[in-house]
């Protein structure tokens, strides 16, 4: 009798370890899909908007291009109210910017962190469009083109549908041929938010 309640003792837990692991499932592997939506950025001088869409690839790489636009704002311009009405003081350059950026995203940390969060870091390049029509009538209106470039890393949230809402930080390469507004040299930081969806 006291060898069956040792035996027992011993193989008990065996039997129902056994029985648990039926209903363990494996955890799902991280999702890759295809993403698209539209972009908000706020810029050092100026603020943009954007429409992307980004193919998948293998090892959590994606590629994509965004089309976006920018209105970028004199480096002394301020805006105040008088009697509610909006005033603009020191404005003297309506600079426009319309790029078509390339990008190369890794996704970081896909097996290690819940898909739910997805960081990232990115590369990107491509043409870049500049208009500058100065507030002076006397002044010739200016165009121009450069090649951007972009290094940038942020975070990607995924809720319920696969809606997706991105944050990322980047700093931006972007040096015209010659003066475009209040400079030739347009380099600068940016802070994009990305609303969208997996398809």
């Amino acid at each position: 009798m006291r060898y069956l309640i040792i035996f027992i003792i011993f193989l008990l837990p065996a039997v129902l370890f056994g029985q648990f692991e039926e209903y363990i499932q494996e955890d799902p592997l991280p999702k890759h899909q295809p993403q698209t939506g539209a972009a908000f950025t706020v810029l050092e001088s100026g603020s943009g908007i954007g429409a992307f869409y980004k193919y998948p690839l293998q090892n959590y790489f994606h590629v994509g291009a965004t089309l976006s636009g920018y209105y970028l704002r004199d480096s002394e311009q301020f805006d105040v109210y008088w009697y509610g009405y909006p005033i603009t003081i020191n404005k003297q350059n309506n600079v426009y910017l319309i790029d078509l950026m390339f990008s190369l995203k890794k996704r970081l940390m896909a097996d290690k962190i819940d898909d739910s969060l997805r960081p990232y870091v990115s590369l990107s390049a491509g043409p870049v469009y500049g208009m500058n029509f100065p507030e002076d009538d006397q002044l010739e209106n200016q165009f121009d083109y450069a090649i951007s470039g972009g290094l940038s890393a942020g975070v990607e949230a995924v809720f319920s549908t696969n809606y997706i809402f991105g944050i990322r930080f980047q700093y931006r390469f972007m040096k015209f041929h010659e003066r475009l507004g209040e400079e030739q040299d347009h380099s600068m930081f940016d802070l994009r938010i990305e609303i969208g969806k997996e398809l």
